[in-house]
């Protein structure tokens, strides 16, 4: 019987370690796909208002677009850093095994998913800013998040022993993740252009060739041409960010089902290992 419940255990614990590997996969992954990629997501879908109110690019605007990406980097990045130390603090404050540790791990994909679903049918329905500002902030946020939970649910879960084996397996999965990611986004990229119908640049060989002769003063100009060919064309990226949104609603599932045994302490952690407290 002692046999019996310990062989119940270690299968449960390897199918929460692999949901919880799936969680960091999809959460890691696009948050941190898209925040490298910002610099031609901005220009995909950047837009001259935010809000209904003129910020860029007309000749009365505060902010014009060259100078614009430095404040796309911040949505991504400054959120980024604030979930780091708010997640961190809040659950510390939660009581183990309470309702509020489990919202925030199952929040961050479900949040970053919503970010993505927003920048993917957003420009279908207004051209305003505040959706690829929605899209930044929501990716930064979900991304500093789980950099976060990850480390924390590592050690809680399988204890000191094994914290350094397991958390060095999830980040080499998240990795893998960001790989996935931007595959869907190059692959996008590339396809949106080689059916150039929709677009004022086709992604063509000719199109190629004068982009990498431009000069780095070219680059700057506001001709668009050295933002990826993709200048104000929101479709660039709009079938990976619908795919990855349906990535999250999954992550989402996966982790509110990782938490339904989660009160049994022996399925989290190793024999003599972790506390099994979440």
């Amino acid at each position: 019987a002692v046999a019996s419940e310990r062989g119940e255990g270690v299968t449960a614990s390897s199918r929460r370690s692999m949901e919880l590997a799936l969680v960091a996969f999809v959460t890691l992954g696009v948050g941190t796909a898209v925040g490298n990629n910002y610099y031609f997501i901005s220009a995909s879908l950047h837009s001259e208002k935010l809000f209904g109110f003129t910020f860029f690019d007309s000749d009365d605007a505060t902010i014009q677009f060259p100078a614009s990406y430095m404040t796309y980097a911040w949505c991504f990045l400054g959120p980024k850093m604030l979930a780091a130390g708010i997640t961190g603090c809040a659950w510390d404050a939660a009581a183990p095994g309470s309702q509020r540790r489990q919202d925030l791990v199952r929040n961050t994909p479900l949040l970053l998913g919503l970010g993505q679903f927003v920048m993917g049918i957003g420009p279908l329905l207004t051209s305003d800013n505040a959706v690829l500002y929605c899209g930044l902030m929501t990716a930064g946020w979900a991304t500093g998040s789980m950099s976060v939970l990850v480390p924390i649910l590592t050690l809680e879960w399988y204890g000191r022993d094994h914290w350094i084996r397991m958390f060095s397996v999830l980040m080499t999965v998240a990795t893998l993740g960001m790989f996935t990611s931007y595959g869907l986004m190059q692959i996008d990229w590339e396809y949106s252009h080689a059916a150039s119908a929709n677009t004022t640049r086709g992604y063509d060989d000719e199109a190629w060739e004068q982009w990498s002769e431009l000069s780095v003063d070219d680059v700057a100009d506001n001709s668009g041409d050295g933002w990826g060919m993709c200048a104000h064309q929101a479709s660039c990226f709009r079938a990976a960010f619908i795919i990855q949104a349906a990535m999250c609603a999954g992550a989402t599932l996966v982790a509110h089902k990782m938490f339904r045994t989660a009160h049994e302490k022996s399925v989290f952690a190793y024999r003599g290992g972790g506390s099994g407290s979440y």
